[in-house]
């Protein structure tokens, strides 16, 4: 048998979803089979019996390093190797209210220099020093007054 299987005695607590509370909710074991895994269980709060329905384990998601606009930077695309390409380049100050295009250089206040790898009508993708960014661009700014 799997490890993940059960194997809670009969008249034991096990807690799992009430299929007429649908809730997780203590149970008692009612019933195992013949090689002691647990068949059926009773709510003990609405007092129903029914079928024992292990947790399934949740598939734990990793987070990858992919690009927001879902296609991968290109391992040439370092800082290093922009930084290189567009060493003429003049960097443009940040800021949230201008607009940006593919290839332009920023200085942002908090990041340091940047190199605009992907860019949208209000977002854009920049590669910093420790990794690449997703910023605003193109938004229009109120004041309170």
């Amino acid at each position: 048998m799997t490890k993940d299987k059960d194997r809670t005695p009969v008249a034991e607590n096990v807690i799992t979803k009430c299929m007429k509370c649908n809730m997780e909710l203590n149970h008692v074991v009612v019933a195992n089979n013949a090689a002691g895994i647990v068949e059926r269980v009773k709510c003990l709060t609405c007092g129903s019996e029914h079928k024992y329905r292990p947790e399934k384990k949740k598939a734990t998601r990793k987070t990858s390093k992919k690009s927001i606009f879902t296609r991968e930077v290109d391992l040439e695309k370092t800082f290093e190797t922009l930084a290189q390409k567009f060493k003429e380049k003049k960097p443009l100050p940040y800021k949230i209210s201008e607009s940006f295009k593919n290839d332009d250089v920023i200085d942002h206040k908090t990041f340091g220099m940047g190199f605009v790898i992907s860019a949208s009508c209000d977002k854009m993708e920049v590669v910093f020093s420790d990794r690449p960014r997703l910023l605003a661009c193109n938004r229009e700014i109120t004041t309170l007054g």
